[in-house]
């Protein structure tokens, strides 16, 4: 595998951080991904190098204001994170002539659903540890201390400005996606999102889709997530 640090234009003339996972043995098919909120491209290192040993082009960035990655600027709008990852998107498009699934985890599994419901050339997407409502299962859990939202990581939007900014946006965005396939990934140990909010997300979603519980607690899932993602794309591209 090679590993580049790229320098990637958004649509609205932002520029962001991405690294780019080359695999030495491709099998003609990329994957563009997005990490969770306050955190950065490094939480899904370990999945985006996995799946491009075994063969997938990766492209990871760094959403825009999130202060551990090295994209800067500010998190202003929701819009910011579909232009970010739909720059990956475009890169990988336009760089290896491939086609290009969508993927993130937590706030990024989220904007990889509305990036792809944006483009209709986007072959699927993968949602790692998301779900429906969150604005209601945010509030129980802040009401009881029972997260830090991390916003202090973050300049721009706090998470619970992001969620709810977001949330009327994902049933027309699943809407989009009939047709396409989508994999589901929820965490069986997962203190941000409950199982029945990742279930409820993929009962709302279309077909094609598949639904996954992997051993897993929120920060960690993407790592956990490897044999589920892997096997899914598999079917999908057999070498």
């Amino acid at each position: 595998m090679n590993l580049a640090l790229r320098r990637l234009r958004t649509a609205a003339g932002k520029t962001i951080a991405a690294l780019d996972y080359e695999p030495r043995r491709a099998r003609g098919v990329a994957l563009a991904v997005g990490h969770g909120y306050s955190s950065s491209k490094h939480n899904l290192d370990a999945l985006c190098a996995f799946t491009a040993s075994h063969g997938f082009h990766t492209i990871s960035i760094d959403f825009p204001g999130h202060k551990l990655g090295a994209s800067g600027g500010r998190l202003e709008t929701v819009a910011d994170l579909t232009d970010a990852l739909a720059a990956a998107v475009s890169f990988a498009r336009e760089t290896y002539r491939v086609p290009v699934y969508a993927m993130g985890h937590s706030m990024g599994a989220a904007t990889a659903i509305r990036t792809c419901a944006a483009d209709p050339a986007i072959a699927g997407t993968i949602s790692i540890a998301t779900g429906w409502d969150r604005p209601t299962a945010l509030g129980a859990l802040s009401a009881r201390g029972a997260v830090d939202l991390r916003s202090a990581y973050v300049d721009g939007l706090t998470l619970q400005e992001v969620v709810a900014a977001t949330e009327p946006l994902l049933g027309p965005a699943l809407a989009a996606l009939a047709g396409r396939p989508a994999l589901y990934v929820a965490a069986e140990h997962d203190g941000m999102v409950s199982r029945a909010s990742a279930a409820e997300l993929f009962r709302l979603a279309p077909e094609p889709k598949s639904f996954t519980l992997i051993p897993s607690d929120h920060t960690s899932a993407g790592e956990h997530a490897r044999a589920a993602v892997l096997a899914w794309l598999g079917e999908r591209h057999p070498r």
